[in-house]
């Protein structure tokens, strides 16, 4: 089962801790920047998501304004994350429906833009240093 623990907020899934295991490999793998820029998208979507649910536009639009919408490599790497298919994308996939679980609103095309960027971005950390989420491959 997964769950959130408030202290530290670390996602865990059987008892071992997800969210650490991800940024781990990426501040291992790449350049502080791009775990910086992960981040900063993370807590845009978590915002834009609370402010949604208290219908605050003004909170949402800056959330939205917030993301990191003019980092061209994400930029280039959506086109390629949406005709990937087969392990690439299900590795992608994973990674966002760990660090996102709950799926965007089918009525909101903002936060569904947030999701697809997000998962670009993800998908340009996995074409640079592909993701390994095998806990026995340690």
């Amino acid at each position: 089962s997964v769950a959130i623990l408030a202290q530290g907020c670390v996602l865990r899934h059987r008892g071992r801790p997800i969210m650490a295991d991800i940024a781990k490999g990426l501040k291992e793998k790449l350049p502080p920047a791009a775990v910086a820029g992960l981040v900063s998208d993370l807590k845009m979507v978590a915002a834009y998501d609370s402010a949604s649910a208290w219908q605050e536009k003004k909170a949402m639009d800056l959330a939205f304004n917030g993301l990191s919408w003019h980092d061209p490599n994400v930029a280039e790497s959506l086109p390629k994350y949406l005709q990937e298919s087969g392990s690439s994308r299900a590795r992608v996939d994973y990674a966002f429906n760990v660090l996102v679980p709950r799926p965007a609103d089918a009525k909101d095309s903002r936060q569904q833009m947030m999701h697809m960027w997000l998962k670009a971005r993800l998908a340009f950390y996995d074409s640079k240093f592909p993701f390994q989420f095998n806990p026995y491959a340690r």
